[in-house]
């Protein structure tokens, strides 16, 4: 799993090279900004009556009486309706107290005021004006004088410096009755009204709207125009109380500029229009000549990304599903500086008005996207008359990452899910391999430590090192093997070669006896004869396992009942050892086992013995019997030393012995062995521990019950 953890540095590596391109892709955008703007520079060279001061400059930056005309992008019914604006309406100017303002020093904002917006298209400009009037007067049909009811007043003023004064007034909500009037505001010119400009009124509550359309031909790039909202609130005496304008003051002779887009900087910005990037032309003073074009490529991106998904399989698609869920998909739409804007104050525009190509980037005004700009001045001799700027969003190189991201990481998935099955295989195969060798090592010797099978299968025809190591093994096992043999055998050949010599010297010491029978009372004779004793002890005990063991191969088995055969066995102990207390106790009967009532017997009698040797003096033997969970249980206890802790788990392997008791006898640790031998014939287990009170020990064999 380390190893397959390891393959993640490649999505790492992926990611760092995708960045690095990223900044690569970004320095090559703006390259590419500078070279269109370069391009669309080249066109404006020389070209100052582009640039007329007259045209194309937003009201923000002309006179205070200035008004900016924005272009519409849709028709206009001219009903009084504000929402046939669209987004226009936001570029309202309010006209309201605290300026442009003629009327008495008790003046309520809230009884009037009002909002303005300019627009044209085709051959008509636009006005809508959003009148707020707590007290709306119609006009009275009666009075030939124009200015005794509420009403809007147009000044137009002709390049030749020549003044038009109209009134627009209203019996009713509807349609507007229009006249050109003297001076004063007072009266018509002539008694009809001119029906070349369209005005309409529609009332609500607390005000009224008024929305106005001019032919073009009454206007020019030198027309100044005014607007003004004379507001009568008496009825009876009719009487204009108060008037705000457009203009600085009621009385100005300084009408305001009319201010529209360059129309021939806008008509060929059009065919110079580059998809998702938009254009501005500005002037020396940093004000927006022209705009053309759109930031937003969202539905251009949403038929790309569709066009990659139809082109993907299944478990690509869902994974790029996952992805985009994961990783940071671009920003589709996003708010940014409107293309109404009349006067950029970017640093990038004020570097590309000092005569220096410049290319940066900003974010938009949301903050959900960056945008990449690139400015060339352009030129016209030695002066700069203006700069062209190109903004272009970065999210079709932020597309192409996530793609490069996504493509990245569902090759790292397919290769990491390929190299992990790859490698848990190889390392499954070689753990089961491993496995079953160490399986067959451990079957092939005992956990007495002897070696059943001089060889092992289990990968000797493999060529890697685990077969190697299975044929070392092999080879360590035969070896292994023989010598255990040799080993084994060796009990039956010093019993062989040890009988003889003793039965010389026994022979020997019986003939000295005949011959002197003084040295019987004599205590070196003793010694020999206990020498030859122990000899012959030693000898019975080494033959006496291993010829156990090849018995219980052939011993043939019967069913036994456990309760009396132990019962007899305790009575003739009792007999035999009338010095020694045997206490029985039998829990259950009958206890029924298939075994062989000799081993039985046998094991008996060295758990007897062992209780004996290692007994304290006049102290009783304890035997108990009883069931346990299918098993018969007996329990042989004696009163003596406890057993060392660090010998419990070897007292049943073969020559290992605690202690003797005294010189006479020699204890070469095969008793306890042969009994962990006759209970495993049985099918059973054997244990040691100490008495409760730590004053003995207790050994106790478990044999399977008859079911």
């Amino acid at each position: 799993m380390l190893l397959v953890l390891a393959l993640l540095l490649i999505p790492w590596m992926g990611y760092k090279y995708v960045r690095e391109v990223k900044v690569f892709l970004q320095q090559g955008q703006e390259d590419a900004l500078l070279l269109t703007a370069r391009a669309i520079s080249t066109v404006f060279h020389d070209r100052s009556d582009l640039f007329n001061p007259q045209t194309g400059v937003p009201d923000i930056l002309g006179d205070e009486s200035d008004l900016y005309a924005h272009q519409l992008t849709r028709y206009l019914q001219v009903d009084g309706d504000p929402q046939d604006w669209g987004d226009q309406i936001t570029q309202l100017q309010s006209y309201t107290g605290d300026r442009r303002l003629a009327c008495t020093a008790d003046y309520d904002p809230e009884s009037l005021g009002f909002s303005q917006v300019l627009g044209y298209r085709n051959q008509f400009l636009y006005s809508l004006l959003l009148v707020t009037d707590s007290k709306p007067v119609f006009r009275d049909p009666t009075f030939r004088r124009l200015d005794n009811s509420d009403h809007v007043r147009l000044t137009i003023q002709d390049p030749g410096g020549q003044l038009r004064r109209y009134v627009l007034t209203a019996r009713k909500p509807g349609r507007m009755s229009i006249y050109q009037v003297d001076d004063e505001w007072r009266y018509p010119i002539s008694g009809d009204p001119i029906d070349v400009i369209t005005a309409v009124r529609a009332d609500f509550d607390g005000g009224y709207n008024v929305e106005v359309r001019i032919p073009r031909y009454m206007l020019s790039a030198q027309t100044g125009l005014a607007f003004a909202v004379a507001d009568v609130d008496d009825p009876e005496k009719r009487e204009v109380e108060k008037i705000i304008t457009t203009m600085p003051e009621v009385d100005s002779k300084s009408i305001g500029r009319l201010l529209l887009h360059s129309p021939e900087i806008a008509k060929i910005l059009h065919g110079l229009d580059k998809p998702d990037a938009r254009i501005w032309i500005l002037d020396s003073e940093q004000r927006v000549r022209a705009v053309v074009g759109s930031l937003s490529s969202a539905g251009r991106a949403s038929r790309q990304r569709e066009l990659r998904r139809d082109s993907q399989s299944w478990i690509q698609k869902q994974l790029s599903r996952l992805f985009e869920l994961i990783l940071e998909s671009p920003t589709e739409q996003f708010e940014d500086i409107s293309p109404q804007e009349s006067y950029r104050r970017d640093e990038i525009f004020h570097t590309a008005l000092v005569g220096s190509p410049v290319a940066g980037r900003r974010p938009s005004l949301d903050r959900r996207a960056e945008i990449i700009m690139a400015a060339q001045p352009i030129w016209s001799g030695n002066k700069v008359l203006g700069a062209v700027v190109v903004e272009q969003s970065n999210n079709e190189l932020l597309a192409l990452q996530q793609a490069a991201l996504q493509d990245v990481a569902t090759v790292t998935v397919l290769v990491f899910l390929f190299v992990t099955a790859a490698l848990l295989i190889f390392a499954s195969r070689l753990t089961l391999r491993i496995s079953r060798l160490r399986n067959t090592t451990e079957s092939a010797i005992t956990p007495e430590g002897r070696v059943r099978r001089g060889r092992i299968e289990t990968g000797q025809e493999a060529g890697d090192e685990i077969g190697d190591l299975s044929r070392s093994i092999s080879s360590m096992l035969n070896r292994l093997t023989q010598y255990t043999r040799y080993l084994e055998g060796m009990p039956d050949t010093l019993a062989h070669e040890l009988r003889n010599p003793l039965n010389v010297v026994n022979s020997s010491l019986d003939n000295l006896y005949k011959e002197v029978p003084e040295a019987v009372s004599s205590k070196y004779m003793e010694r020999a004869q206990n020498g030859i004793n122990r000899l012959r002890s030693i000898l019975t005990n080494l033959t006496e396992a291993a010829n156990l063991e090849d018995a219980l191969r052939d011993e043939s088995r019967e069913r036994i009942n456990l309760a009396d055969l132990v019962s007899s066995y305790v009575e003739g102990y009792r007999l035999s050892h009338p010095h020694h207390d045997f206490d029985l106790q039998i829990h259950d009967k009958p206890l029924l086992i298939d075994g062989s009532p000799d081993q039985i017997a046998q094991m008996l009698d060295k758990l007897a013995d062992n209780a004996l040797d290692f007994s304290s003096k006049d102290s009783p033997i304890s035997v108990n019997l009883k069931r346990l969970n299918g098993s018969a249980l007996i329990s042989v206890a004696n009163h003596g030393p406890s057993l060392p802790e660090h010998m419990r788990e070897r007292l049943f392997d073969p020559m290992i012995s605690v202690g003797k008791t005294n010189a006479k006898q020699s204890h070469l640790g095969l008793g306890l062995y042969v009994v962990r031998l006759i209970a495993e014939f049985h099918n059973g287990t054997v244990d040691a521990r100490n008495r409760g009170d730590d004053q003995g020990a207790v050994v106790t064999v478990a044999l399977p019950l008859v079911r």
